[in-house]
C-alpha cells in the first residue's frame, strides 16, 4: 500500500503510528499549498459551507498515523496554531466538530476567519466549524477527544484504513487505485450517514438491514429495537449482558449478546458482539405497517471498530463504495470482557483506572471488587505502565486468574479474579 501511495504523491513523508503514540508536528498554513479541492455540497451532507482541503507539496495523497482507543480511530490533528492532539476520525458524525476547550486553548479563530485543522500532509479549512464539549468521552476511550473529523470532510476523500499497520492513507478523488481483490459494497446515505446492506444471523434468525459504517464507535454491531421487532426478536430473549456503547455522540446503555455471524458481501465475521440499543423508538407493531420501500430506507444499526479492525478498509465516498479486505486479525475470535468489571480512565491526565460498575454474579463480584475501586496493579504490571485498552485486554482471557491490586478508601487490597466467559 505504501508503494502505491509513494508512486502517487510527491514527496512521500509517511509517519507510522504505534500503540499509545503521542503526536508532535508543526505545519504552518503556508506549507500546505497548491492542490485544493472543495466538492459541491450534496444533499446527503449537513447544511453549511463545505470545507476546503489542501494536500502538501502539490501532491494528491497523504499518510497519517492511526491510533486505536476502544477500537475507535484517532488521528493527530492541529487546530489553528495549537498543539497536535488526538481527534476521532468518525464516519458516524455528519459534521467536523472541535472540542470547545481545545478551541479556547488554541486561541480560537477570528469571527470572520475559517478554522484551520492540520493533519500530516493535509490542511482542512472550515468556514463554520462546530464546537462542543467531549470531556465526558475521555474516560471511556482512555484518552481525551479533542475533536471529530466527520463526513463533511471525508466525503471529499478516499480514505484507506490499514488497521494492521496503524496507518491511514488519504487520497484526492481520482488518485486512488484499488489494490488486490477487495470485497466491494455499495454505500447508500440514510439519515445523512454512509450505510451498507448486511446480513446478521442472530437469535436463530437471518436478518438483513441497513447498517451505518461507524469508525468512531467502540463496539462491534449495534441494532435498533425496531429492527429486531421487524424480525420477531424484540424483546430479545437470548443470553445477554448489560453494557455500554460509546461513540462521538456519547455513551448509552445497551444489552450485549453474541450473534452467529455477520455477512458483509461474501465475507462472514464469526460470532460478533451485538449491542441492542435501549432507546425509545418505533415499536415492532408500528413497523409492521411500513411499506417495503420504507424499510429499505430505514437505518437499522451501525457497524463499529470491533468489526472494521479485522479488515483493510477503503471508504470511497465520492464513488459511494466500501472496499474490505480481511487482514491478519480476521481469523481471531472477537473477545468480550470475562471479569464483569467496567473499567474507565480517571484523573486530569486519564492515567488512573477506576471500576465504574460490577456485574452481579460475575467473577469481579464474586472476588469482592466494588465500584469506585482504583486499580493500581494488574498481575505483575503497574497500572501506570498500561493503557486503558491494555487493562481491558487483560480482563478478556477466560481461564486466567490475575491478581488485581486496588485502592479503596485509603486501603490497599489484593484481589484474585478467576476469569470466565460471560457471553
Amino acid at each position: 500500500m505504501s508503494e502505491r501511495l509513494n508512486s502517487i504523491r510527491k514527496p512521500a513523508h509517511a509517519r507510522r503510528g504505534q500503540a499509545r503514540t503521542r503526536w508532535v508536528f508543526r505545519a504552518a498554513a503556508g506549507s500546505i499549498v497548491l492542490l485544493a479541492f472543495a466538492l459541491a455540497a450534496r444533499s446527503r451532507q449537513a447544511s453549511g459551507q463545505a470545507p476546503v482541503l489542501r494536500f502538501a507539496h502539490g501532491g494528491n495523497a497523504a499518510e497519517v498515523p492511526m491510533e486505536l482507543a476502544a477500537d475507535a480511530v484517532f488521528v493527530p490533528a492541529q487546530l489553528n496554531q495549537g498543539r497536535a492532539s488526538g481527534w476521532l476520525l468518525d464516519t458516524g458524525s455528519r459534521r467536523t466538530v472541535a472540542d470547545s476547550t481545545l478551541v479556547t486553548e488554541s486561541g480560537g479563530s477570528q469571527p470572520s476567519a475559517p478554522s484551520l485543522i492540520t493533519l500530516p500532509g493535509l490542511a482542512i479549512s472550515a468556514a463554520d466549524l462546530d464546537t462542543r464539549s467531549f470531556q465526558e468521552l475521555g474516560p471511556w476511550f482512555g484518552q481525551r477527544v479533542n475533536g471529530v473529523i466527520g463526513d463533511d470532510v471525508l466525503a471529499h476523500l478516499v480514505v484507506e484504513l490499514d488497521y494492521s499497520r496503524s496507518s491511514i492513507e488519504l487520497y484526492a478523488p481520482g488518485a486512488f487505485r484499488p489494490f488486490g481483490k477487495p470485497e466491494k459494497l455499495a454505500i447508500r446515505w440514510i439519515n445523512g450517514l454512509p450505510t451498507i446492506r448486511a446480513k446478521l444471523r442472530f437469535g436463530g434468525r437471518t436478518m438483513e438491514g441497513n447498517f451505518a459504517i461507524n469508525t468512531g464507535a467502540s463496539g462491534g454491531i449495534a441494532v435498533s429495537p425496531s429492527f429486531l421487532g421487524a424480525n420477531r426478536e424484540f424483546p430479545f430473549s437470548g443470553k445477554a449482558l448489560p453494557g455500554t456503547a460509546v461513540d462521538s455522540s456519547g455513551d448509552r446503555k445497551v444489552l450485549l449478546a453474541r450473534a452467529e455471524w455477520l455477512r458483509l458481501g461474501s465475507v462472514n465475521v464469526r460470532e460478533p458482539i451485538v449491542a441492542i440499543e435501549a432507546t425509545k423508538e418505533q415499536t415492532a407493531s408500528s413497523r409492521k405497517n411500513e411499506t417495503k420501500k420504507k424499510l429499505k430506507d430505514t437505518l437499522d444499526g451501525w457497524i463499529g471498530g470491533q468489526i472494521l479492525r479485522k479488515f483493510s478498509v477503503v471508504l470511497d465516498f465520492p464513488q459511494s463504495r466500501l472496499l474490505l479486505e480481511p487482514n491478519r486479525d480476521f481469523i481471531f475470535p472477537i473477545e468480550a470482557d470475562a471479569s464483569g468489571a467496567t473499567v474507565i480512565a480517571a484523573g486530569d491526565n486519564l492515567n488512573q483506572f477506576v471500576i465504574r460498575r460490577i456485574l452481579p454474579g460475575s467473577p469481579a463480584a464474586e472476588a469482592g471488587l466494588m465500584p469506585g475501586d482504583e486499580i493500581t496493579w494488574v498481575g505483575n504490571d503497574p497500572a501506570s505502565s498500561l493503557s486503558l485498552d491494555q487493562i481491558r485486554d487483560l480482563l478478556r482471557k477466560p481461564g486466567d486468574s490475575p491478581v488485581i491490586v486496588v485502592q479503596r478508601l485509603g486501603r490497599t487490597i489484593h484481589i484474585q479474579l478467576h476469569l470466565r466467559s460471560l457471553l
